[in-house]
């Protein structure tokens, strides 16, 4: 039954009532308060554990909040997951969703939920036939849980096969083309199937932003004097950038023997395989918004040779400047003092800026100054790569003293839903790890970045994100939910046709 079934899920975070002992608990967390012995955020969650598994859920959540209230101690997830799972196993729903919500309120807004705090509370929703409230679950569900482990995969079939008028597709009846996102499903025993279009799943507007803002604000911290907010202005005037490139990752890529230097022959090989994209993104782009690609844009793709001449007068101008000497002068001092800004204010103005342009018609190459200045950089031929970057508006060359990881990422994240960051930085050093929404991160790096791979064999392949995305995911008609699997399966539900 749903009981055992959310029990199931609860086993660990819900002791059985045999297995405790609350009295001899009780005495014990009392004789700590009266000797006073430092109780920790354990203390609590202990004896939380004890009395959800005696079916006091409310004393279980007033353990809970009294840790929210002490300023010593920090509360986790264990320490509401003992009242969550009780008044969920006790079909006490709403107060179930009030645990839910101290959670979210809880330490900051850093704590989340889990699968098994999902799975038992969708068991206790269809117990109680709340099928509305299940599908709103269910949505927040797939904004926060990638893919669904054993128990969680349980509760949603368990879920869609008792709902009026839906159908349950387990692994086995459903067929995905994992290069398309196409999925057949086999919905009935007469062999009866639906078709199911996977897309792909993008960051809203308002997780972007916030993205943005982190990545924004510790990069301000950790760059000297204005030169972040001077490579704002300049994205400001020249972005979105459909095409970015970490010249550093590239340019060193297979670079690991005796004496490696940096190979600016590579970066250019990614180069010229973006142009024609980044012309086609902006073209498309241009269209979309009814107009065509910019000035700026037009400007940037404008030098397309490499002559070492000048270009006639009468030509469109190359690009407005070297980035590097654009970003100096976003740097001056104002010559009046205006009103303080807020810069989560700026980064979010800029999203929604270059969400109205075309952009850049040409890929960014983003590098150290050090790259371009001197070693490898004053060999002729590297001399003529770098030269021809800095015409086509192509190169951003960030300031002594910086991290470009700051630089390349805030652009990428800005420029939008069809920006692409070519790089196989796994991104896990500690500039990544100090981002405070690692989850944003991750599902926006699923989306945007490019690998890369080059032999004298194969040559230069570059790896886009899939057509679609890998996680949970309702139809636009409301009409079906598709579920990935830990195991890379997938299963679905579709409602019935009426």
């Amino acid at each position: 039954g749903a009981a055992a079934a959310a029990d199931a899920h609860a086993k660990i975070v819900v002791p059985a009532r045999d297995a405790v002992h609350p009295a001899r608990a009780q005495a014990v967390f009392d004789h700590m308060a009266k000797k006073d012995i430092p109780r920790t955020e354990m203390s609590y969650t202990a004896l939380a554990r004890v009395r959800a598994a005696c079916g006091d859920a409310e004393g279980a959540f007033e353990l809970a909040n009294t840790v929210e209230s002490e300023p010593r101690l920090a509360p986790k997830l264990r320490t509401f997951a003992p009242a969550l799972h009780a008044f969920a196993i006790a079909g006490e729903v709403d107060r179930a969703f009030a645990v839910d919500a101290a959670v979210r309120a809880a330490a900051g807004g850093t704590i989340e939920i889990g699968e098994a705090e999902f799975a038992v509370v969708l068991d206790a929703l269809r117990a109680k036939e709340r099928w509305d409230d299940g599908l709103a679950w269910l949505r927040r569900c797939a904004d926060e849980v990638r893919t669904l482990g054993e128990g969680l995969s349980a509760a949603a079939a368990a879920f869609f096969k008792a709902a009026p008028g839906w159908r349950f597709c387990d692994a086995g009846a459903v067929e995905t083309d994992e290069t398309t996102g196409a999925i057949v499903a086999t919905v009935d025993d007469v062999g009866t199937k639906r078709n199911i279009q996977l897309v792909a799943m993008n960051l809203s507007a308002e997780d972007r932003a916030s993205l943005l803002a982190g990545i924004g604000k510790l990069a301000r911290e950790r760059e000297a004097g204005g030169n972040f907010d001077g490579f704002v202005g300049w994205l400001r005037r020249r972005g979105p950038l459909p095409f970015l490139v970490d010249g550093a990752n590239v340019g060193m890529y297979n670079q690991n023997f005796s004496e490696s230097r940096f190979n600016f022959q590579q970066v250019e090989k990614v180069m010229d395989r973006l142009r024609p994209r980044a012309a086609a993104t902006a073209a498309s782009r241009g269209a979309a918004l009814g107009g065509s690609v910019d000035d700026d844009a037009d400007a940037a793709a404008a030098p397309a040779a490499e002559a070492e001449a000048e270009a006639d007068v009468d030509a469109p101008p190359a690009a407005e400047a070297d980035a590097d000497a654009d970003a100096a002068e976003e740097t001056k001092a104002p010559e009046t003092a205006d009103a303080p800004v807020d810069p989560a204010r700026v980064d979010a103005d800029l999203a929604a800026l270059l969400a109205t342009r075309p952009g850049s018609a040409v890929p960014v190459n983003f590098l150290h100054v050090r790259r371009v200045k001197g070693g490898p950089a004053n060999h002729h031929r590297s001399k003529q790569i770098v030269d021809r970057w800095k015409r086509a508006g192509e190169l951003f060359t960030t300031p002594a003293g910086s991290n470009d990881d700051w630089y390349w990422l805030y652009a990428a994240v800005a420029s939008g839903d069809d920006a692409f960051l070519v790089s196989n930085d796994e991104m896990r050093d500690h500039v990544f790890q100090m981002l405070p929404s690692p989850k944003l991160f991750a599902r926006w790096k699923e989306r945007h970045q490019c690998r890369f791979h080059m032999s004298s064999a194969t040559g230069l392949e570059v790896y886009y994100p899939p057509a679609f995305s890998a996680q949970t995911q309702e139809g636009k008609d409301r009409a079906w939910w598709a579920f990935p699997l830990d195991d890379g399966t997938w299963t679905c539900a579709v409602r019935e046709a009426a």
